[in-house]
């Protein structure tokens, strides 16, 4: 399983995540987001990676802006927030065909219907807040993603997920990836490096007893 450390905003950060091995980070670039990153600091960081691939995450449903971020910063991926209609994530696909998309869906008790209307690489379901997209701290009702079996391969679970809780996450899927933002942070945007070391180590430790 594959972990993305989400709302990065400084070069320490990403150094860190990257060090570790931390597959994917997450910039935001919703202006709106109290862990947005504008372009020279996004530029900065992608230029600076390794291992760690980076993801760029959208709200507003704007192509031209998507094609501004990737033409100046070096992303691996495109996550885009676009409600519950598939049309602009078919079009964001299309547009950027080598790009990894994923599709993100703020949920509370119940999963889309549609998910194979989706031209989506990977499914990201994250918690429902009228406030914020992503890095609330808050959970959903996990129970309904035993319902996500067939699209785990493809499926990252975001929304309050931390240390004390990924083993309950885990119990009830196996997805593609975790995606965490306040679960190893001091505050928004930054991050703490003891926390993503718990994090990742007790990832670890649940995954060699399932493979054992």
């Amino acid at each position: 399983m594959k972990v993305k450390i989400c709302g990065i905003t400084r070069q320490k950060d990403a150094g860190i995540c990257d060090i570790l091995g931390v597959e994917y980070i997450g910039l935001n670039f919703w202006q709106h987001s109290k862990r947005y990153i504008d372009i020279e600091k996004a530029k900065s960081i992608t230029a600076s990676l390794k291992r760690s691939k980076p993801i760029g995450i959208f709200v507003e449903k704007d192509l031209e802006y998507i094609k501004t971020i990737i033409g100046q910063c070096s992303l691996s991926g495109i996550q885009i927030y676009a409600g519950e209609s598939s049309v602009f994530c078919n079009e964001v696909k299309k547009q950027f065909p080598r790009y990894m998309i994923i599709q993100a869906f703020r949920i509370k008790d119940c999963l889309p219907g549609n998910l194979a209307d989706f031209n989506a690489d990977y499914f990201l379901f994250d918690a429902l807040s009228d406030s914020y997209m992503g890095g609330t701290g808050t959970t959903f009702n996990w129970d309904t993603l035993k319902l996500l079996k067939p699209y785990s391969y493809k499926t990252f679970i975001a929304g309050g997920i931390n240390a004390e809780n990924i083993e309950q996450l885990l119990s009830i899927i196996n997805p593609f990836a975790v995606d965490i933002a306040s679960g190893v942070e001091i505050s928004p945007g930054i991050k703490d490096v003891e926390k993503i070391k718990l994090l990742l180590s007790k990832i670890k430790r649940i995954s060699n007893e399932k493979s054992s």
